[in-house]
Parts: C-alpha cells; sequence; structure tokens
C-alpha cells in the first residue's frame, strides 16, 4: 500500500501570496473608485475658471550716456614777423677829379647894433660897504633911478605875528576912557539888556586894530556897538618880541550894565 505524500510546504504558501494580492489589488480598485465619483463634489467650481489678469511692464530705456563735447580747435600761433631785409645803401664815389660838396649854410652875421647899457644892480647884489653910490632896482624894464646911499637902502621886511602868548609883552590898550564912555544902545536899554560881550581884536605891529570878531554876546546891538568901538576908536601898544614890535590876537571882554 502505497502512502500518501502531504502537501508541499511551498503550495501553500503561493495560495498565500495570491490572496492577499488580491485583496490588495481590490482596495486599491474600491479606493480609486470612491475618489472618482465623490471627490468632484467637494472641489469648489469657482476656482476652476478664475481669470487671471496679468500686465507686462517694459524694461526702462537705459541711461542715456552723454557723448563728450568735442574740444574746440585751437588757434592757430600768432605769426612772428620777421624784420624787413637790411637795405643796402648804394654809397656813391665821386669821380677823383670832382669838387668836393658845398658845405651847410653859414651861420647868419652877427647884428652890428651895440648892445644897451645898463645901469643899476638888484636888491640882492647890494651891501652895505664900498665908497660909491650906485642905482638900486631893476633898471632893464625902465629908467634907472638916481643913485643913493647904499647904507640907507633896507631889505624888505614883512610884518611879523606871533601866537597868543608867543610875545614877551601883550598889547596895551592906551585909551581906556574913550572905551568906556559909549552910548548904551537904545534897544538893548528899552529891553534892560546887560551882559558882557566877548571879541578876538587882531592888532598889528603898528598898534593898529586890524581886525575884530564878536566871539560871544546878548545880542540887541551890544555886540555891533562893542565890535564898532574897538574897531574905530581903540589905540594900542603892540606886542612886543625880542626887542620888535610883533603883530598880536587877543581876546576882549566889553561889559554893559545899567545904571
Amino acid at each position: 500500500m502505497t502512502q500518501q505524500q502531504p502537501p508541499s510546504s511551498s503550495s501553500g504558501d503561493d495560495l498565500v501570496s495570491w490572496v492577499i494580492l488580491g485583496v490588495m489589488l481590490a482596495l486599491s480598485v474600491g479606493t480609486h473608485a470612491v475618489t472618482v465619483v465623490f471627490l468632484p463634489d467637494k472641489v469648489d467650481h469657482g476656482h476652476r475658471n478664475k481669470h487671471v489678469e496679468m500686465e507686462f511692464y517694459e524694461p526702462p530705456p537705459p541711461p542715456k550716456v552723454e557723448e563728450p563735447k568735442p574740444e574746440p580747435p585751437k588757434p592757430d600761433p600768432p605769426k612772428v614777423k620777421l624784420p624787413p631785409p637790411p637795405v643796402k645803401v648804394a654809397v656813391v664815389k665821386p669821380p677823383p677829379d670832382a669838387p668836393p660838396p658845398p658845405n651847410e649854410e653859414p651861420p647868419p652875421e652877427a647884428s652890428t647894433k651895440p648892445v644897451p647899457l645898463v645901469v643899476g644892480i638888484s636888491m640882492s647884489s647890494t651891501t652895505a660897504g664900498g665908497t660909491f653910490a650906485v642905482g638900486v632896482g631893476n633898471t632893464t624894464y625902465g629908467k634907472a633911478d638916481k643913485p643913493v646911499d647904499p647904507s640907507t637902502v633896507q631889505a624888505y621886511r614883512a610884518p611879523k605875528y606871533v601866537p597868543p602868548g608867543g610875545a614877551d609883552t601883550e598889547p596895551q590898550l592906551l585909551n581906556p576912557d574913550a572905551i568906556n564912555d559909549m552910548p548904551y544902545p537904545p534897544e538893548a536899554k528899552a529891553q534892560d539888556v546887560e551882559g558882557q560881550v566877548v571879541l578876538r581884536v587882531k592888532i598889528g605891529p603898528d598898534g593898529k586894530v586890524e581886525d575884530v570878531a564878536v566871539v560871544r554876546g546878548p545880542g540887541f546891538d551890544l555886540d555891533k556897538a562893542a565890535r564898532e568901538r574897538l574897531l574905530k576908536v581903540s589905540r594900542w601898544k603892540p606886542a612886543i618880541k625880542d626887542g620888535e614890535p610883533v603883530g598880536y590876537t587877543l581876546m576882549f571882554t566889553y561889559n554893559f550894565q545899567l545904571d
């Protein structure tokens, strides 16, 4: 009797593998079927055909590159003026037998009239010495003066003036009574005006009043009366400087007072 051998294990394993593969295929088919049937209902159809606007911007043009300005043409160098060529002068030699060239025109002949005689001398050449008298002055413009003794001729000397305080002695009024005995101006007397008149008096080397200027005063003809009195009536002894009379300017005050 023959014994039956049990089925091999390899055939059983193949069966199990086929079963597992079949189950997996069934699950895969089912999953895809569910997805195809139910998934389209869950998708938002509003976004399926959404309109999208797109704008295209052109890129900005590249910056312009300024071309370098052409340099101005350089001026032509100044022309140098060449000196003119030397002029050749032909020297003409006279023939040996020719006479010499004439000389320049002769100078005019001197006048035969006698020179006028000038008599006298100028002041600058006068001296204190000598034993004879000669005419003094410029005699080229007229007839000469009569001769005088040179010792009596004195040089011109301008009056000398000194500033205030520069003299050894100041001028002195010689007639004060005549100055004080002056009638009171009627306008000032009617207005009962009194006061002092200050005057600047210029006295020459001869003691005469040369100018009187009013420095200040009360007015009402008092200034005018005092000025005219000093200018016309006053007499002065001149100032002395180094033993000589000199011109001098001093301040004089005249008092006007009613009785």
